[in-house]
């Protein structure tokens, strides 16, 4: 979801939202539309003041920012931000058509968590939002999808009455949705159908998920590639990176 302060609700105070602040309409909804895909909820303010009455409302997991902005500057509301005990621990990338090495280094010096030109390459956005939000952050993206796979292990009787499906993919592994996952350890053959190129491999099955009495869970088992051409890595890197760019501008 991507909601604006002016035609929407404040978020919810138990929800985990990222907040982008921009004053370019196509660069709220080339990043937004990026991090939507990245699975996050998303809202956006076009200015500084606007962005604040989110944060009271509640705080984001992430804020990402344009420097030029309408009254409050990006730069003024990075400081603002910081100088807040309520928000200081807030992480904001800066993500700036502004090229100035004075403005960046005094956003450094103000404690932002990464500073960006525009356009960002979605490798770099990528990574600046993992470093600044997580303790042990992802090195490959990792996006929701929906794509047939099979793989090896079965008993002929499981083998006959599975579907099984990709949910969860990145070009280190994937999660696959089965009601019988393969035990921890096991080591599988895979094949995948990635634009009607077949893409064989070998994974080892790192954790295994069943249905169980209670709160539900996605039954399956998640999946790290141990034996993949360089080829078929590519194959898999250009096919995460077109999805989630996909219909997306980020030229001027």
């Amino acid at each position: 979801m991507i909601s604006s302060v002016n035609n929407s609700q404040i978020p919810d105070q138990k929800k985990t939202y990222a907040l982008l602040v921009d004053s370019y309409v196509r660069d709220l909804f080339a990043t937004g539309m990026i991090l939507r895909r990245l699975d996050y909820d998303v809202y956006i303010a076009n200015s500084g003041e606007d962005a604040l009455k989110l944060i009271e409302a509640a705080a984001p997991e992430l804020i990402i920012t344009e420097l030029s902005l309408q009254q409050m500057s990006g730069l003024e509301l990075l400081i603002h931000l910081r100088h807040n005990p309520l928000t200081k621990s807030i992480p904001v990338v800066v993500h700036t058509a502004v090229s100035d090495k004075k403005k960046e280094e005094h956003c450094r010096a103000s404690g932002c968590a990464a500073f960006l030109r525009k356009p960002a390459e979605l490798d770099a956005l990528f990574s600046a939002i993992q470093q600044a939000t997580k303790e042990t952050p992802r090195q490959f993206i990792r996006f929701r999808t929906l794509l047939p796979i099979r793989v090896g292990g079965h008993t002929s009787a499981d083998s006959a009455n599975s579907v099984e499906f990709v949910s969860e993919l990145s070009e280190n592994g994937c999660f696959v949705c089965t009601m019988n996952p393969r035990p921890v350890n096991q080591i599988v053959p895979v094949n995948l159908i990635i634009h009607s190129i077949p893409v064989k491999l070998k994974a080892m099955v790192l954790r295994s998920v069943t249905m169980n009495p209670g709160l539900f869970n996605e039954p399956g088992m998640g999946l790290k590639f141990v034996e993949i051409s360089d080829t078929d890595r590519e194959l898999l890197r250009n096919f995460i990176k077109g999805q989630i760019m996909k219909d997306i501008s980020t030229q001027g």
